[in-house]
């Protein structure tokens, strides 16, 4: 990677990671190459990123059909995050995703109307979370390649119904991923010496439509309560939607770090997304491989610091914090 790079292509090298679609990957990767210096130690780069230009582009215009070859269950990773949404049939998983995103799931009265997964993007807070709309689980099947959808997420958002006997729901659900070799992280103590995929779990109880689900839905909580911490919600109505965004960022323990160029406002608009306690060290590196290796200093605006004060690398970083990286 040449080191006279400018500070403009790192951030169009953002736009590209962030980017959703071949078109806007296109269109980053074009901002990127308006910005690469042209001489003979850029040759390489420059043409590097025009044959993925060409493929992009190519892409863009028509996307390959599936092939018997292909699985649905094969979704690309995006945004910062991916909630993979599961439950019964028809306990509302199509409608929230539909609700909540630009994406058509088909949404339906009838049971088992999703047959294949669909993502969307949402944003909250500043952070991307692709969410998954997957095949319904029940008692008696869940898909095969959906285990292997579900142990690459990073949330599992477990749906239940307040109308159609939800502690059923719940365990059928836990025993279905369970027997997937898939638990919750909040349980790991549970199976020791067992080799499971913990992931973190949480549970939105849908369709409290009216009072009388409401009051159905107190009596839920005071039976789970000990084990769950459960969200209420209706999808229909819009009702509490803002706190089950809420709990996801607090569950997930993301922070969220902006940049700032040498000289330049910091930019508010595109924050990186870490995990918390993560360092400079690890800001670095998000922000690109080589950055890590060549960090001389850092200055740090936020929490716990004086606005602008030096750090080192191993400095822990706090949400909305503003980062200055010096090469």
């Amino acid at each position: 990677m040449p080191t006279n790079l400018p500070p403009e292509y790192y951030e169009a090298e953002k736009k590209f990671k962030d980017a959703f679609s071949p078109a806007e990957k296109a269109e980053a990767i074009e901002e990127m190459l308006s910005t690469i210096p042209k001489h003979k130690g850029t040759d390489k780069l420059r043409a590097d990123y025009r044959r993925k230009l060409s493929k992009l582009k190519s892409e863009a215009k028509s996307q390959k059909k599936t092939t018997r070859h292909d699985s649905y269950f094969h979704i690309e990773k995006e945004g910062d995050a991916r909630i993979a949404i599961v439950g019964d049939a028809n306990t509302g998983k199509s409608s929230l995703v539909a609700a909540l995103t630009h994406a058509h799931p088909e949404v339906s009265d009838s049971p088992f109307s999703t047959w294949i997964p669909t993502p969307g993007l949402l944003e909250v807070d500043n952070i991307r979370f692709q969410l998954i709309d997957t095949p319904p689980i029940t008692r008696d099947y869940i898909e095969p390649e959906c285990y292997d959808l579900l142990r690459t997420s990073d949330m599992i958002l477990i749906m239940l119904d307040i109308q159609d006997y939800p502690i059923k729901q719940i365990e059928e659900t836990l025993d279905k991923l369970e027997a997937g070799k898939i638990a919750p992280f909040s349980k790991k103590h549970r199976y020791d010496g067992k080799s499971m995929k913990f992931i973190p779990m949480i549970i939105a109880v849908n369709k409290l439509d009216d009072a009388v689900f409401r009051e159905e839905y107190d009596v839920l909580e005071d039976l789970l309560s000990e084990e769950w911490n459960l969200i209420p919600i209706s999808v229909k109505h819009k009702f509490n939607l803002e706190n089950l965004f809420h709990e996801m960022v607090e569950r997930m323990h993301l922070i969220r770090i902006f940049s700032k160029p040498p000289h330049r406002p910091a930019d508010l608009t595109r924050p990186f997304v870490l995990k918390e306690n993560s360092t400079i060290d690890d800001f670095a590196n998000r922000v690109h491989h080589d950055f890590s290796e060549k960090l001389k200093s850092a200055r740090v605006w936020g929490t716990g610091v004086r606005d602008g004060q030096q750090v080192g690398r191993e400095h822990v970083l706090s949400d909305k914090d503003i980062v200055e990286l010096h090469m």
